[in-house]
């Protein structure tokens, strides 16, 4: 239910009894639309928030003030009309959702300031604060400027004569009669909530609809005095309508157009509201926060694609180099046969099962001994890049895991804390750029898990807490991956990807990666730690689901001092320190 004329009889009626005779005190504003007002009566202190918004405009009493955000020059400028000043009138203009607030400013001078009123118009995309010199209408200051261009029924803006938006004829709800509400009723082709919202004054489509929703049980002019009733403060039921734990609406009355909501109650007008306004935007912050988180992961889906082809490419090429060993070799056989000058040398290839011909492109300034060296350091050159590749591959492999665990868990998202949590690793992964005030220093970038390079330029996991183990044992490690823990002692799992499925790790490469497992473990003041190692595919999960805990054979154990890899940065200043 929108904030209707109703709605606002009643909180205007509140705001008479709480803050009639209070002294404004201060001003914050939560947003570029909402405004909140510190009021002071006696030894009472209350906050009233008035909102400007396209959808959620609104003016009712509240706890606390939202988290605000830097002071506009309008929140200064009624700071510097308001404050002090005193409330001497609240009241709601007509049937409109217009709330018009008097207030005597004081002064330390002789002479004393003329009354403000500060105009609340709540009307959609046409809601507006304005402050006025209620002398004489003069517009001081508003939130929106509305000028000719705009508007061609009334302009809105500084120096301008406030003057109320353009009226409609209707029926004023509390004059209306029987008979004047069965004339109504009569002129239309049946009775439908548009039909009563057209024609009587105050009534919101909600309101309408309830009229409507009631009138099936009884006749209508009962089910509109039904309604009407709760225009009197004594009776108002203000409650908040549930579908579940997704708002519906917060109304004075009961609603029996939705009979299977859930139903919360309230004292105030302004609780009701309170609760409704803080649900609706708890929803929408988790929907824009969702929407934010899966733009991200998308964007990072598909920056790895791409990354993913790029590598296949080169990986295509890179494999070529078993073809420059071939010819290598071919020519080595056939050396009595080639001379220098040759441009091409065809040869025999024995290699194949077909022994077909292959022509050998050369180079005729070169002998043919160098000819076939030159094919050899062309076979060296792209395997070492056919292991790169694959170290980038298995790399953009776990990278995925790592992704479609976070989808995983943005799907499984129920609560803002746990998409706050989600977008804090966002944040510590590098997808999403942290909120920056002043010169704040960036985070820095902390995966799942940490990784290095072997000295033999082999990539090393290391898990960061049970959960990040699980990840590298479930879903990173594959079965001719190392595995490494320190043994019988709590601590980070360790994997060295092979994705060359070599048969074995370079001693080098084994130490190194035992020292991050000693290093991350519960010894790691220890002198000397052991530590076992064994293929990840002899690493099972025990058990039941307790993450981090698993069983392995296999293994042999290695004793070395808890360390981290030096990197090269490191061994320099190591070097420059002793010379």
């Amino acid at each position: 239910m929108s904030y209707d004329s109703l709605t606002l009889r009643l909180v205007a009626e509140e705001l008479r009894e709480t803050l009639l005779g209070g002294t404004f005190r201060h001003i914050e504003q939560a947003n570029p639309t909402t405004f909140s007002f510190k009021v002071v009566r006696g030894v009472d202190t209350r906050w009233l928030t008035i909102s400007a918004h396209s959808v959620h405009a609104r003016a009712h009493l509240i706890n606390r003030p939202p988290p605000g955000q830097k002071q506009s020059y309008l929140a200064d400028f009624l700071t510097t009309h308001l404050r002090r000043g005193i409330i001497t009138a609240i009241e709601q203009l007509g049937w409109d959702r217009i709330l018009k607030i008097t207030v005597q400013p004081v002064s330390d001078e002789p002479i004393q300031p003329s009354p403000k009123a500060l105009i609340a118009e709540f009307m959609g995309k046409h809601s507006n604060i304005i402050l006025i010199d209620a002398m004489d209408d003069r517009i001081l200051e508003s939130l929106k400027h509305i000028d000719e261009t705009q508007s061609r029924h009334r302009e809105v803006l500084p120096g301008e004569t406030y003057c109320l938006p353009p009226q409609q004829e209707k029926a004023n709800p509390l004059a209306l009669d029987n008979a004047g509400f069965t004339a109504i009723v009569e002129s239309l082709p049946q009775v439908t909530w548009r039909g009563l919202f057209n024609n009587i004054d105050g009534l919101s489509p909600t309101l309408a609809k309830e009229i409507v929703a009631r009138a099936e049980k009884m006749p209508p002019w009962e089910a509109y005095q039904q309604v009407i009733a709760y225009l009197d403060a004594a009776r108002v039921a203000p409650q908040l309508l549930l579908d579940e734990t997704t708002p519906i609406a917060v109304s004075p009355l009961p609603l029996h157009q939705w009979p299977n909501a859930i139903c919360q109650t309230f004292d105030t007008m302004s609780a009701a509201l309170c609760a409704y306004y803080e649900a609706i935007t708890l929803k929408e912050t988790m929907a824009s926060e969702r929407r934010t988180l899966t733009q991200a992961l998308d964007k990072q889906q598909n920056q790895l694609q791409r990354k993913t082809k790029g590598l296949q490419t080169d990986l295509a090429r890179a494999e070529k180099s078993e073809d420059y060993r071939i010819q290598g070799e071919l020519l080595l056989a056939n050396l009595h046969n080639i001379t220098r000058g040759q441009t091409e040398a065809t040869l025999q290839n024995y290699y194949s099962p077909a022994l077909e011909t292959l022509s050998i492109p050369l180079n005729p300034e070169q002998s043919p001994s160098d000819n076939a060296q030159a094919y050899f350091k062309k076979y060296t050159k792209a395997k070492r890049g056919r292991t790169r590749i694959l170290q980038l591959i298995a790399e953009l492999e776990a990278e995925e895991k790592v992704l479609q665990l976070y989808a995983a868990q943005l799907e499984a998202a129920a609560t803002l804390d746990a998409l706050q949590q989600i977008r804090t690793a966002f944040i510590a992964n590098g997808y999403l750029k942290a909120h920056q005030r002043k010169k704040q220093k960036q985070p820095v970038s902390e995966g799942p898990f940490r990784k290095y390079t072997s000295a033999n330029g082999f990539q090393m996991y290391v898990g960061r807490n049970s959960q990040s183990n699980d990840l590298l044992l479930r879903q990173i490690a594959k079965p001719r991956d190392m595995w490494l823990h320190a043994k019988q002692i709590h601590g980070s799992h360790v994997i060295i990807r092979n994705p060359e499925n070599r048969p074995d790790i370079p001693m080098p490469t084994l130490l190194q990666a035992a020292q991050l497992a000693a290093y991350y473990s519960k010894a790691h003041h220890a002198s000397y730690v052991p530590v076992d190692y064994t293929w990840a595919r002899y690493v099972v999960k025990r058990k039941g689901n307790v993450a981090g805990y698993v069983h392995y054979t296999h293994e042999k154990t290695l004793y070395v001092e808890p360390a981290l890899p030096s990197s090269k940065e490191d061994e320099t200043k190591r070097n420059n320190r002793t010379r």
